[in-house]
């Protein structure tokens, strides 16, 4: 039981060190670098189930700002949308040409049938 607190706090504590890490940086000339962090990726990469779990503990949070960031930046959104109208407009174009130049080939094959029946 101990065992799968431990488990659990560590992850949770490492993630809000981690998350609360860059505010204390910003305040330092150089960036902090702990000590332990050599020892704590050994042990991670001893404990594949510990790994995974700091992994899945971080996930919401890496999503969330991803999201924020895909918000945040909606010029590729807009110029997708745009190439898509783009898109259509050349397709509208290209079969109005196309039924401009049926109508005038069947007009001229009209006018054949008609010149060729009165000889």
């Amino acid at each position: 039981m101990q065992s799968r607190i431990a488990r659990t706090v560590l992850p949770v504590a490492i993630l809000v060190c981690a998350w609360l890490a860059p505010i204390g940086a910003a305040s330092a000339a150089e960036p902090y670098k702990s000590p332990m962090r050599e020892q704590c990726e050994q042990e991670l990469a001893k404990d594949p189930a510990w790994a995974a779990e700091a992994r899945n503990a971080m996930r919401p949070q890496v999503h969330e700002e991803d999201a924020n960031i895909m918000l945040k930046n909606k010029k590729h959104v807009v110029m997708a949308y745009g190439a898509l109208w783009g898109l259509t407009v050349v397709f509208l174009v290209l079969l109005w040409l196309r039924q401009r130049r049926l109508m005038a080939e069947t007009e001229r094959l009209a006018q054949q049938i008609s010149k060729a029946a009165a000889e």
